[in-house]
């Protein structure tokens, strides 16, 4: 298909701003790797701002995420990328006061955040534009947009920097499904995280309080490890609701009677017992999985109770 010259066009009176070509008829796909929700899956890794948030059109399917026939201005950095990655998150063009500048952020990611419904986005800067903060692709626009935005032709959205390619979660490892888990009140956040009288304590009671403090604690006695202490104790477990979806990774620190886990009271317990039925039933039904710990305590991962 010939693509027509490209007349750069300035804002319209309702704030869509075209600096590219314009053609009818755009469908709104799912885009491998694009993260909607307030969950968007990335990692930050600088500020976060707030700013306005236009809307704009690259065609990218009819472009074939083509950088060139888009003609945006990273074209001549990223446009020889596989088309993976070039496909991998919807694109932006960026010109906030706060962030990275052209040429320098090309190829960087944003998470997109419309404060209005708590929806967000992650984009690609491919493209420069005006005095304002960016020009999202429009249907990561609508992706955010509660209403207003298809009125006004913007959005009052905070941004962030963050990695364009996060870790992938560590693998999930061998576990039980539809299980009960009782609660125990082993007093960690009472008494400074020590294991007390808990069956582990000869195994991690001298670790560092950083350790100790990294997970909220539960007592084992499910059927994925053995019964001898030095097969459970410090390893980790995520613990999923069956019936509130909510999940805690939580550790090993005791053994216990029935059920599968006896979980702490105040630090896995009751954080994944959201609508309290839980407590009123004086348990819960719950899937678990085993996962690797982090234990390196210099990381700069949230300590629990922090």
């Amino acid at each position: 298909m010939k693509i027509p010259e490209v007349t750069p066009t300035t804002v319209s009176h309702t704030g869509h701003r075209d600096f590219r070509l314009r053609r009818s008829g755009l469908t709104h796909p799912e885009i491998p790797g694009s993260v909607v929700g307030s969950k968007a899956r990335a990692t930050t890794t600088a500020y976060l701002t707030q700013g306005t948030a236009y809307w704009t059109n690259y065609y990218v399917e009819r472009n074939d995420w083509d950088m060139n026939k888009a003609n945006v201005a990273c074209a001549s950095k990223f446009a020889d990328k596989p088309i993976e990655w070039r496909s991998k998150y919807y694109w932006t063009a960026f010109c906030g006061l706060s962030g990275p500048s052209y040429p320098s952020s090309c190829g960087l990611c944003l998470k997109v955040t419309n404060p209005k419904n708590d929806a967000s986005v992650v984009v690609r800067i491919v493209d420069q534009c005006g005095s304002e903060s960016m020009d999202l692709d429009q249907p990561a626009f609508s992706l955010i947009d509660d209403g207003s935005g298809k009125q006004t032709g913007h959005l009052t959205v905070e941004y962030e920097l963050v990695d364009c390619d996060p870790p992938p979660p560590p693998p999930a490892g061998p576990g039980e499904t539809d299980v009960i888990a009782y609660w125990s009140d082993y007093g960690p956040l009472k008494n400074n995280w020590s294991y007390g009288a808990v069956a582990c304590k000869g195994y991690d009671g001298n670790k560092p309080l950083e350790w100790r403090q990294r997970y909220g604690w539960t007592g084992y006695c499910g059927n994925v490890f053995g019964s001898q202490l030095k097969d459970i104790c410090g390893k980790c477990l995520k613990v999923t609701n069956t019936r509130t979806k909510d999940e805690e990774i939580v550790r090993i620190v005791d053994t216990c009677g029935s059920g599968a886990l006896e979980l702490d009271l105040h630090t896995a317990f009751k954080p994944i017992d959201s609508d309290g039925k839980g407590n009123a039933a004086g348990h819960l039904t719950v899937d678990y999985q085993v996962v690797d710990c982090d234990d390196d305590v210099d990381s700069p991962l949230r300590l629990y109770g922090q």
